[in-house]
C-alpha cells in the first residue's frame, strides 16, 4: 500500500492558500476549524463561494461537492429560488422575537409530508431538534432513562453524545453494552441514563428494550443509522421496534435530522412506512439556513404548552427565524413538486452503483451501503449493515480514496470513513462520471498495493 502521503501530494500541491489560511486559524480556533468534524488531516481546505454542485474554494479550485454542508444543500448551492425567497424575507426584516407569518405555512408543509407531526415546535440546529423531545418524552412519561442504538448520533447535547464511537476495550455484548460517554465533560450520572441498542440486530434489541422497559421514556433512533456511516433497517426492523415501544408504552422517536426530505419527501417515516410518536427534523428542512424542529402527537407535545403546575420547557430566541423561515419554506416548495425525489434518487444510484461496480472491476473489495441520494463506502469484504460490522472495515483505504479524489477535485462527503456523502438535484450525469472516472484511477492504484 503506497503511504497515504502519496495520495495527499496532489492535494497539498493544489491547495497552498488554504493551507496557509489554515496556520492563521489555528492561532485563533482550536484545531484551526470552527467545528471538529469539519477537521481532517494534513489541512482542511477553505472554500470562498458555492453554486450549484461546485465549491471554489481560495486557490481557484472547482470541486465537486458530496459533502453539501455535510447534508442540507439537496437542491444544490444557491438554488435561485431559495435565494429570491431569502432576499425578499431580508428586505422585510431579519428578526422579529414575536410570531411571523411564514412559521404557519412552513409548519403546514411539514405536516402535509409527514402526518405523524400533529403539532411543532421549532429549534435551531440537530442538537436541540433531539434534545427538547427526549426531554419532553421523559416530562410526558414520568421516567428519565432513554435507549439509542450503538454508534447512532443524535447532535452534541450529554444524552446524545453516548455509545457513539465505543473503544474496542469497551466493547460488550450487545445485550449488556453500557453507555460509554463519547468525550470528557460528560457526567458519569448522564451515562447511567442511557441504555444501548444494536440497531438491525432485532433479537438483541427487543431484549434490551424489554429488559429496560419499566425505566425508558424513549426509544430514540435514525430509521437510517448514520452515526457509523450509513445502514438502512434490515428485515421489518423499524416495524418491529414501533410495534414493541407501543406495547410498552415507550415513546417512539425519529431522529430525521439527516433523513428528513432526503430519502422521500416524508422522509425515511414515509420510505418505510412508519409512524413514530416524535419526529426531528433539520438539515435539508433548513434548506441551508439554521432551522430546526420537532413533532408529533398532539397529547405529548402538549407538554410544552405553557399551564399552571408545571410543563416542559421548550423557548429560543432564534426559533423559526424569519430569514431561516424562508428558506426552508422556499426549499421544501421545490421538494413537494411530483416526481422530484425519482430524479433525486436516480442520481444518488448512478454514483453509488457507479463505485461499487468499479471497486469490483478492479479487484477491490467495498460494500457500498446507500438509500437514495445518502450513502457511504467500506472497504471491506464482508456485508456491512450494523456499526458493529464497520468497525472491521479498512479506514485506511477509504482515506487514500478520499484524499486522491480530493486531489483531483472531487469532495466525497464529511472527511472521515465512519461518515457518509450525498449526491444533490443538482448534480449532472456529467459530474458522476467525472467522479467515477476519479475514484477508478483510485481504485486501481489501491488494487496494486
Amino acid at each position: 500500500m503506497p503511504a497515504v502521503a502519496g495520495y495527499e501530494k496532489e492535494y497539498v500541491s493544489r491547495t497552498e492558500k488554504s493551507r496557509a489560511h489554515f496556520e492563521k486559524a489555528k492561532r485563533l480556533l482550536p484545531a484551526g476549524v470552527e467545528s471538529n468534524v469539519r477537521y481532517f488531516e494534513p489541512y482542511p481546505f477553505v472554500v470562498r463561494s458555492a453554486k450549484g454542485p461546485y465549491l471554489y474554494d481560495i486557490d481557484g479550485n472547482k470541486i465537486i461537492d458530496y459533502a453539501l454542508g455535510y447534508g442540507p444543500m439537496i437542491l444544490g448551492h444557491n438554488h435561485p429560488d431559495v435565494v429570491r425567497a431569502v432576499k425578499e424575507q431580508i428586505g422585510k426584516g431579519m428578526m422579529y422575537g414575536t410570531s411571523g407569518e411564514l412559521a404557519v405555512d412552513y409548519v403546514n408543509i411539514v405536516r402535509k409530508a409527514m402526518p405523524s407531526i400533529e403539532l411543532f415546535r421549532f429549534a435551531n440546529s440537530g442538537t436541540e431538534a433531539t434534545m427538547h423531545p427526549i426531554r419532553v418524552a421523559r416530562g410526558h412519561t414520568g421516567k428519565e432513562k432513554i435507549a439509542k442504538a450503538e454508534g447512532s448520533y443524535h447532535g452534541g447535547h450529554d444524552y446524545a453524545l453516548q455509545g457513539v464511537d465505543i473503544p474496542c476495550d469497551k466493547l460488550k455484548d450487545k445485550t449488556s453494552q453500557p453507555a460509554v460517554p463519547f468525550g470528557k465533560g460528560i457526567p458519569k450520572c448522564i451515562s447511567d441514563l442511557v441504555v444501548m441498542y444494536p440497531f438491525n440486530d432485532w433479537a438483541a434489541t427487543e431484549e434490551v428494550i424489554t429488559k429496560n422497559a419499566d425505566e425508558l421514556a424513549a426509544v430514540i433512533i435514525e430509521p437510517i443509522q448514520a452515526g457509523g456511516g450509513c445502514f438502512a433497517p434490515r428485515d421489518g426492523y423499524l416495524k418491529k421496534l414501533r410495534r414493541l415501544t407501543k406495547d410498552l408504552g415507550i415513546v417512539f422517536i425519529f431522529d430525521e435530522v439527516l433523513t428528513g426530505f432526503r430519502v422521500a419527501f416524508g422522509g425515511a417515516q414515509e420510505r418505510y412506512g412508519v409512524k413514530p410518536d416524535l419526529t426531528c427534523i433539520a438539515k435539508v428542512a433548513g434548506g441551508g439556513y439554521q432551522l430546526a424542529g420537532f413533532g408529533g402527537k398532539r397529547e405529548i407535545m402538549e407538554e410544552i404548552t405553557p399551564k399552571s403546575g408545571g410543563n416542559v420547557y421548550h423557548g429560543g430566541t432564534y426559533n423559526a427565524h424569519p430569514v431561516s423561515v424562508a428558506g426552508g419554506l422556499a426549499t421544501l416548495k421545490i421538494l413537494s413538486k411530483p416526481g422530484i425525489y425519482k430524479k433525486i434518487d436516480r442520481i444518488g444510484d448512478s454514483l453509488f452503483h457507479g463505485l461499487k461496480d468499479l471497486a469490483r472491476d478492479r479487484g477491490v473489495d467495498v460494500w457500498v451501503e446507500s438509500v437514495g441520494s445518502l450513502g457511504q463506502m467500506y472497504f471491506t469484504d464482508k456485508e456491512v449493515a450494523t456499526w458493529r460490522d464497520a468497525l472491521d472495515a479498512d479506514g485506511e483505504k477509504w482515506k487514500h480514496w478520499f484524499m486522491y479524489s480530493l486531489g483531483k477535485g472531487v469532495f466525497f462527503g464529511v472527511p472521515h470513513a465512519d461518515e457518509h456523502f450525498f449526491t444533490s438535484l443538482a448534480h449532472s450525469e456529467e459530474d458522476i462520471g467525472r467522479s467515477l472516472e476519479i475514484s477508478d484511477e483510485a481504485f486501481k492504484r489501491i488494487a496494486k498495493g
